[in-house]
Formats: C-alpha cells, sequence, structure tokens
C-alpha cells in the first residue's frame, strides 16, 4: 500500500463539546488526502461553521436519513455513501479529543501494517480509566470504544455499527472478523474521553 490517507468521520449533534473536539484536531499532523468529516445527525449549521473556523481538511455533511443511537446512524450512513475516500476511516465522538500526536502515531502504526485495522488505547472513560485493558484484548462491549478503531476503507469488509449504546463493539467485531490475522493492538494513547465542556 503507498501512501497512509486518513478520512476521520465525527457524528455530531452539535454538543457545545464538538469546538473542544475539533480544537484537538487542529494540532495534529495532516497530510495530503487526509480529511475530516463532520455528519451532523440531523441539520447542525453551527457544526458545519466549526469546522470552517478550525481550517481543518474535510468537510460538513448531513445525515439525511434516520437519526440518533449515539451517532451509530450517521456514521453508518458516512460508510455506506462511500463519503470517507481515505484509504483508512477512524472515528471521534463529538465529547472526545484526540491527544497531541495522535494522528502522526496513527499514521506510523499503518505504516508498518496498513492491511489490518488498528485498536488504539483512550483514556478517560467512566467506566475503566484505560481502555483497552492490557489483561484483555478482546472485541467486547467496554473493552473499546468508538475512537479506538482505524480500519483499512475497503467497503466489502466493513461491518455496521449496531444501534445500541455499544453500537461501536459491533461494528468492530464485523469488521475484524474479516480479517483472518485479526487487529493489531496497539499501546498508544490516541483520544481522551472528556464529556464535559
Amino acid at each position: 500500500m503507498g501512501d497512509i490517507r486518513l478520512s476521520l468521520v465525527i457524528a455530531t449533534v452539535a454538543r457545545p463539546t464538538l469546538a473542544r473536539t475539533l480544537r484537538s484536531l487542529r494540532g495534529q499532523t495532516w497530510e495530503p488526502g487526509d480529511e475530516v468529516l463532520v455528519v451532523g445527525d440531523g441539520p447542525h449549521p453551527v457544526a458545519a461553521e466549526l469546522l470552517a473556523q478550525m481550517g481543518l481538511p474535510g468537510k460538513y455533511l448531513e445525515n439525511p436519513g434516520e437519526r440518533g443511537m449515539w451517532g451509530h446512524h450517521a456514521r453508518n450512513w458516512a460508510l455506506d455513501t462511500r463519503r470517507a475516500s481515505g484509504t483508512h476511516v477512524m472515528a471521534l465522538d463529538d465529547d472526545d479529543e484526540y491527544t497531541p500526536g495522535a494522528i502522526a502515531r496513527v499514521r506510523a502504526r499503518l505504516r508498518t501494517n496498513p492491511d489490518r485495522p488498528h485498536i488504539f488505547r483512550m483514556s478517560g472513560h467512566p467506566t475503566a480509566p484505560l481502555i483497552w485493558r492490557p489483561e484483555q484484548p478482546v472485541l467486547t462491549a467496554g473493552n473499546l470504544g468508538t475512537p479506538c478503531l482505524v480500519f483499512p476503507n475497503d467497503p466489502e469488509k466493513l461491518g455496521r455499527y449496531g444501534m445500541r449504546y455499544t453500537g461501536d463493539c459491533d461494528f468492530a467485531a464485523t469488521t475484524c472478523a474479516q480479517y483472518p490475522d485479526g487487529p493489531v493492538w496497539c499501546e498508544d494513547v490516541i483520544c481522551r474521553v472528556r464529556p464535559f465542556a
């Protein structure tokens, strides 16, 4: 695989925390072909304005279909309609933020093993201070979150986000099942969960 191009999908209901989420992306290392797709779960003009103000590569999209379910409808729509043009897709919630240097660390890991899904770590979750747990690198609900996942943008292998709180685990399990060698578990903490502004 040649250059790594990242598509970051952020499903949003335009929470006040979205500005902080987008600010965490401004200092990241973006390369040509990378994109930030802010997907409104319904019409959210303030989300489009925030993205424009931040000067990030990418665009605002509006999910015209079903809404709700923790952004899972919006993420499924973006993937089903092939809005993401990168070689790899990541997702972030609108109340989380990337750690400094996260995008560069993700890209470095992908260059080593570009053909498999990667599962990174996140910190600050209310139920666990650090996800995934070192003693349990398995695809189970509560052991990963939406921001942990980075996967090749192969529409034939992409799973679906389930319509429940742990729908990101459904997506990870169905996507990773398409790869005989499974995911690459990465120790890097790339995201902080911060549900309050």
